[in-house]
């Protein structure tokens, strides 16, 4: 999630020189808007910062948790292998929907798979389980329920797979702003996952400083 906020000169600047996005993105972000939903889309420039991570790890098979219309599979397909196959959970039914259209046509014309599981993303990861262990994971769904997502990710992702975590700042939530819209149970469930993911003994990790904040990490068990 994320504010409605015009972009920054710095993002502005950034989107101008890589400008080009994946074939849908735009029919995504539109159909997020006829929902009232662009507030929580991906930004252009942490979309493309996500496809870089994907496809810099090389990988093949991945997992979203939290599809919303489909644009931020698209950059995540952009970054997979060819061949790869991406698991995208959406529990909104009209969100899953409106992305499946979209994102298993995209995935075809590249020679990849895309599979958009619908309902409570910990109960469709239970069904996906035989088919890791997956290369890397988007965390960007409830935000209550991210440690029991990681849970499932430990279990379930390759050594040296990527653990991507969104809007782990929850809007500074998590370092005592005051004045945000999440519960003190969120907060102490996304500090409690921003610790485990700085670990150096279980990951290689970085906490991006992006608008929400984004830990990308390295499994290193």
């Amino acid at each position: 999630m994320r504010n409605l906020q015009p972009p920054s000169e710095a993002q502005t600047y950034m989107k101008s020189l890589f400008p080009t996005e994946p074939d849908g993105v735009s029919e995504a972000r539109a159909n997020a808007e006829q929902l009232h939903k662009e507030g929580i889309s991906l930004a252009h420039t942490e979309a493309q910062m996500i496809s870089f991570l994907v496809r810099s790890r090389a990988c093949k098979t991945f997992v979203e948790i939290g599809t919303l219309t489909g644009a931020s599979g698209l950059w995540i397909l952009q970054g997979l292998e060819t061949g790869g196959a991406l698991w995208t959970c959406e529990k909104d039914p009209r969100h899953a929907a409106l992305a499946k259209t979209i994102l298993v046509a995209q995935a075809e014309e590249q020679g990849k798979k895309c599979f958009v599981l619908e309902g409570d993303a910990e109960v469709t990861l239970e069904t996906i389980s035989q088919h890791g262990p997956f290369d890397g994971i988007l965390i960007d769904g409830n935000k209550a329920a991210y440690g029991r997502y990681l849970d499932w990710a430990e279990k379930n992702l390759k050594k040296g797979a990527l653990i991507l975590a969104d809007n782990v700042f929850l809007s500074g939530s998590v370092w005592g702003a005051k004045e945000t819209s999440f519960s003190d149970k969120q907060t102490q469930v996304m500090r409690s996952v921003n610790e485990r993911l700085a670990d150096p003994s279980r990951y290689d990790s970085v906490l991006i400083p992006t608008s929400e904040g984004l830990f990308a990490a390295i499994k290193k068990f």
